[in-house]
């Protein structure tokens, strides 16, 4: 049963995975990794760029036991954030987003369960087009 760390490893190797699959043209800015998208996007030759981050939303017990056989419950939400450039319109942006979801929805990524995912258009954002994508998720842990 994971830690917070391992369950983040998993949720980032899941996204990683899929979208090396499915927009290998889309780079990606991970947590605490320098990315500059004035440098490290280019119009030509990517349709979009994503921002990751996996975020803690709350634990609680539950199971009821001795103590070190107790389940303890974590949630957390699961945040993507595509950037398409302005003027092609929100197409773009909203098809890697169906993307990210379509990566997320329903998967366990070891002993993660991710849920449903929304997609939220946010409009003009700093020169882009901005769509969110938000996945909850839980993992358990014994303790």
């Amino acid at each position: 049963m994971p830690d917070f760390e391992e369950a983040s490893d998993a949720i980032l190797a899941q996204f990683k995975t899929s979208l090396d699959s499915s927009r290998p043209n889309v780079p990606v800015s991970w947590p605490n990794i320098e990315f500059a998208p004035a440098e490290d996007f280019d119009e030509a030759s990517n349709e979009a760029w994503a921002r990751v981050s996996v975020q803690g939303a709350g634990a609680r017990q539950a199971s009821l036991g001795a103590v070190g056989s107790r389940r303890w419950r974590s949630a957390g939400l699961v945040y993507v954030q595509v950037f398409a450039p302005i003027g092609v319109g929100a197409n773009q942006a909203l098809a890697v987003a169906d993307d990210v979801a379509t990566a997320f929805r329903g998967v366990t990524a070891s002993s993660v369960r991710l849920k449903a995912p929304s997609i939220n258009p946010i409009g003009r954002d700093e020169g882009y087009y901005q769509v969110n994508v938000t996945t909850p998720f839980e993992f358990d842990q014994t303790a």
